[in-house]
């Protein structure tokens, strides 16, 4: 039971669900990805949380890491596919520095997925 090459894939509509169509688009995910859920054969669900580091925490980074501490953002995203039985078939979390970084994080990581269990 895993996604494999041209499988239709319904992506639940949110935000985080437009920058992961997009990004599997960008990294040639074989699948199809549909807007119709019932011609899907997988639907994927997401879930997804920006967050800023508080004042205190930021500060002490700065001082002790200087340029290199990062922009003091960071970005979850959960993402889960299942079949039409309701089985989880890929589960993923990425935890990057923004939105579209996560997005194509998780779909470079679906596609490994798919690669993987070619039968």
């Amino acid at each position: 039971m895993h996604i494999k090459r041209g499988d239709k894939v319904y992506i639940q509509p949110s935000d985080f669900g437009m920058a992961l169509t997009a990004a599997i688009l960008k990294k040639n995910v074989p699948v199809a990805v549909v807007s119709d859920s019932a011609k899907a054969d997988f639907w994927i669900e997401t879930a997804s949380k920006a967050t800023h580091e508080g004042g205190a925490e930021r500060v002490a980074k700065v001082l002790a890491f200087g340029g290199f501490a990062g922009s003091g953002k960071h970005f979850d995203a959960t993402v889960t596919a299942r079949n039409r039985d309701g089985v989880v078939v890929f589960a993923y979390n990425s935890q990057k520095g923004d939105f579209q970084s996560a997005a194509q994080n998780v779909a470079k990581n679906l596609k490994k997925h798919i690669e993987e269990n070619q039968e």
